[in-house]
């Protein structure tokens, strides 16, 4: 329309200066019409006018022309006719067909800013109450609105009673049916329960921590009572660096303890578990027995990867264990060599007896806590010192009767011996002389000793299951009297550890099975609570508490070693 005005005014004007020609040339020139001026204008840009009304529509170009008017009126006024019907200066229209300058988004108007002002108001307010309701419930601000909801769970049935793993979601013994709505809650709550979330990713400002799970173990081989649980303390938390000397005491009443995955889940024995040992220095785990097969998990009671399994063709292994540092492994069998590994060389070295002794065995031994020495239980009432070095002999400690059992002191100065003859030996080292010697309370033919790491206790077990604890003053009499006898145990004592910081001492016995107890030592009383009559134990052969007593292993003869967490120690 525009240009179809535009053009009728070109033919007016160039119809008026033809007359104009052909009138008279001492006719002065008629001035040009109006719709020239604008049209010049508008190309050459002399009217200033024009070029305001273009601007400003400029950031308005896809908005209509009402609102434009409406701009036009509220920011800039009406402007002026000449008369009445006619359309304001500029023939062309208002210029803004032609072009236009793009510099962004136009500022909002004030009718827009209110609203802006309302809406944000409520939103305040809509926060405000929302933060109050999370005040209320801990819960609703861990657990966002679902992306997605299926409907039809509504109308699904699932019964509690078809798979074992399902029977613990259940509230009674005697519900089976629950509908898809009430089967998804309850898998949550038990995925919360199992695996709690860290105190690290708690909000902030929150009451309430959840706290680890403090019930009773589960009993069965993942059955439907089993709960298994991940102490992400372990893996998150510093504390070892910062950790408190201050004694946290256990309560002799009970000791919360918690299954989690088997140690060895990714690579179980075919055979008997004969060795099982915490690395002293990382989360590892050794794992031996007469398959011939040497077997390290790194362990996180979740999934426990194996890292290495090394075979020995010729020797079933009856024994490993870790050097003082960890960068070795010494095993040996019922043969007259003994093998070591280097962990971080790969590299295995088979030492072919020891030079000066003709043992027929070296199944058993003991690893000094300096890393200095290894002491092999030779026949006739020998025991046998080894250079851990050189792996070359280097003395002799000669007892009375057979030796059955030796343990160290804590910085290596002393080793402890007990044979069959009811006498505890006290050796020192450096000289290889016997310091002292005393005899076991109700001479009941010792199997095995222990030391705490404190030097403080000294636990002496029997073939009747009798476990006897002195405190020091045995180093200095012929006859102590033991603190307490602990009977719970009625056949051969094979296996006893200290704790870490000396507060437990775990015992047990290969002859019967589930025989294993722990004993909390500043009391000298068997914990109550675990493990019960259902834990599966089967027959223990070996057992280990972890460098923090965070973990306790328990090997068995079925080729599997159980892992539980010790809920009382925040580091493993």
């Amino acid at each position: 329309m525009t240009e179809a005005r535009s053009n009728k005014n070109k033919k007016r004007g160039h119809a008026t200066s033809k007359d104009n020609n052909s009138g008279s040339k001492d006719d002065p020139a008629k001035p040009k019409e109006k719709s020239e001026v604008e049209l010049e204008s508008l190309v050459f840009g002399d009217n200033e006018d024009l070029l305001e009304d273009a601007f400003s529509k400029v950031g308005h170009e896809l908005s209509s022309d009402e609102e434009i008017d409406e701009r036009d009126e509220f920011d800039y006024g009406t402007e002026d006719f000449d008369n009445a019907g006619e359309e304001p200066s500029g023939g062309l229209g208002d210029g803004s067909d032609l072009f236009f300058m793009d510099t962004g988004p136009a500022p909002p108007l004030r009718g827009e800013i209110d609203e802006d002002e309302e809406s944000q108001d409520e939103d305040e307010d809509m926060d405000a109450k929302s933060e109050s309701s999370e005040d209320e419930s801990e819960e609703s601000r861990l657990i966002g609105k679902p992306a997605w909801i299926d409907e039809d769970d509504r109308n699904l049935s699932v019964s509690l009673k078809s798979v074992n793993r399902l029977k613990k979601l259940r509230k009674e013994d005697s519900e089976d049916i629950v509908n898809g709505l009430d089967y998804e809650q309850r898998l949550r709550r038990q995925f919360e329960k199992v695996y709690p979330v860290p105190s690290w990713a708690q909000p902030e400002g929150s009451k309430k921590r959840r706290r680890r799970n403090v019930g009773a173990d589960s009993d069965s081989e993942y059955s439907d009572e089993e709960e298994q649980h991940e102490d992400n303390s372990i893996l998150t938390r510093v504390k070892g660096y910062i950790e408190k000397t201050k004694l946290r005491i256990l309560s002799p009443e009970s000791i919360s303890v918690t299954r989690v995955k088997n140690a060895n889940q990714m690579g179980y024995s075919k055979s008997v578990v004969q060795s099982v040992e915490f690395h002293p220095n990382s989360q590892m785990l050794l794992t031996a027995g007469f398959d011939r097969t040497l077997r390290l998990f790194q362990i996180d009671g979740k999934f426990n990867q194996m890292m290495q399994s090394i075979f020995y063709k010729d020797m079933p292994i009856y024994k490993a264990s870790f050097s003082a540092n960890g960068d070795a492994i010494v095993a040996s069998g019922r043969r007259k060599y003994f093998y070591t590994y280097n962990i971080e060389a790969g590299k295995v070295d088979k030492s072919q007896g020891i030079n000066g002794r003709h043992e027929k065995s070296l199944e058993k031994f003991s690893l000094s806590p300096c890393g200095k020495w290894i002491a092999f239980l030779g026949r006739d009432g020998y025991i046998v010192l080894v250079s851990s070095h050189t792996r070359q002999w280097v003395k002799n400690l000669k007892m009375n009767g057979n030796v059955r059992a030796v343990a160290w002191s804590s910085d290596s100065t002393y080793l402890y011996s007990v044979g069959g003859d009811t006498e505890i030996y006290q050796w020192e080292i450096s000289s290889g002389k016997c310091l002292h010697q005393f005899l076991d309370e109700g001479g009941f033919k010792p199997t095995c000793i222990a030391v705490s790491p404190n030097d403080q206790y000294w636990a002496i077990g029997s073939q009747s299951g009798i476990v006897n604890v002195y405190d020091r003053s045995c180093l200095t009499t012929r006859n102590p009297k033991s603190l307490r006898a602990i009977g719970n145990l009625t056949t051969s004592i094979h296996t006893m550890c200290f704790n870490h910081d000396s507060q437990i001492l775990a015992i047990s016995s290969k002859n019967r099975k589930d025989q294993l107890r722990l004993v909390h030592i500043p009391s000298l009383k068997v914990f109550p609570n675990w493990p019960t009559s259902g834990t599966p134990l089967s027959y223990v052969t070996s057992l280990a508490f972890s460098p923090k007593s965070g973990y306790l292993a328990i090997g068995n003869d079925k080729g599997k070693v159980l892992l539980y967490r010790l809920n009382h120690y925040s580091s493993a």
